[in-house]
């Protein structure tokens, strides 16, 4: 990378003509360097230098792109974009994530979201790929990048169901893929998860609630292969997951939010899921006498360790 020498402390268009002033038996003076263009922002904004503090580095230049680092945040400055700032909570979680080599330069500075509460910095993208950063009072400042960050986009980023980042795209613990979590619908929770092979999809709600308690991706429901979908009554709503062994998570009003999997999925698709006669999940898989059970609206469905035989049902 090309480094420039650190800015003056005094402006060159501020300087007098008497400073610069030389006797005519005198050598010319040697010729004053001019601003580049985030040393020409700088040093001609009050507020900027106020917000920014001093700068801390050399200005540094990768291709098109130059930046520079100050001690509460970053100028950045390409033909396209011009000299953008970011500056506070998204400085640092930049920081955090890598800086310039992670994310590459802002495209802007600081921007208000729609809903006036909000501030943003979208990136050009470095090793992770385009990224945003994302800060409310409530959330903090969060990263969002990838996969996730596409899917994020394409559901309305935080104007539509998922609402804010609530924490910084990671990696999942088996490092098959990444993660967010966002605020959700009703602010009742919202997962992104990603991999390859399962593809990008959202949980939600009381069926992330009922995900993460057996255990979210590392369970034996695995990772989502849907988002959120209707049940064909159009009250219920379901996930399919993608476990050791197929697995759904169903809520309704009624019944709340349960799974099920395995050979007692299996027989519960044989008796048309909820459209059959036991209707909705009301428990979550548990031990009885004579093997493993869920319980339904109507009845209920027996899985037998031994035999490996299924059971089913009415209440009586």
């Amino acid at each position: 990378m090309a480094v420039l020498p650190l800015a003056p402390a005094t402006p060159v268009a501020l300087a007098t003509p008497d400073a610069l002033a030389a006797p005519a038996s005198a050598a010319p003076p040697a010729q004053v360097r001019e601003f580049t263009p985030i040393e020409d922002r700088y040093w001609n904004d009050a507020a900027l230098r106020e917000l920014l503090g001093d700068p801390v580095d050399s200005e540094q230049g990768d291709g098109a792109v130059t930046y520079r680092q100050f001690q509460h945040g970053w100028l950045f400055h390409t033909e396209r974009t011009g000299v953008a700032e970011i500056h506070s909570d998204i400085a640092a979680r930049y920081d955090s994530a890598g800086g310039y080599a992670s994310l590459g330069a802002a495209t802007s500075d600081e921007l208000i979201a729609p809903d006036g509460v909000g501030r943003y910095n979208q990136f050009t993208g470095g090793t992770r790929g385009e990224a945003s950063i994302y800060w409310t009072p409530d959330t903090g400042a969060q990263g969002v990048w990838g996969a996730v960050r596409a899917f994020w986009a394409e559901k309305g980023w935080e104007v539509g169901y998922l609402g804010y980042p609530t924490t910084t795209t990671e990696a999942t613990p088996d490092g098959l893929g990444e993660q967010n979590q966002f605020v959700g619908p009703d602010a009742a929770g919202a997962s992104v998860y990603s991999t390859e092979r399962t593809g990008t999809h959202s949980v939600q709600g009381a069926i992330r609630d009922a995900w993460i308690a057996q255990g979210s991706e590392t369970g034996p429901l695995g990772y989502p292969v849907t988002d959120e979908l209707a049940a064909p009554d159009g009250v219920g709503r379901y996930n399919e997951f993608s476990g050791e062994q197929a697995g759904v998570a169903y809520w309704h009003p009624d019944a709340g939010a349960h799974w099920l999997t395995g050979a007692v999925l299996a027989r519960w698709d044989e008796l048309d899921r909820q459209s059959g006669y036991l209707g909705y999940p009301t428990s979550d898989p548990h031990e009885v006498e004579g093997g493993t059970q869920v319980d339904f609206q109507r009845g209920y469905i027996l899985f037998d360790p031994v035999t490996g035989g299924v059971s089913d049902g009415p209440w009586s």
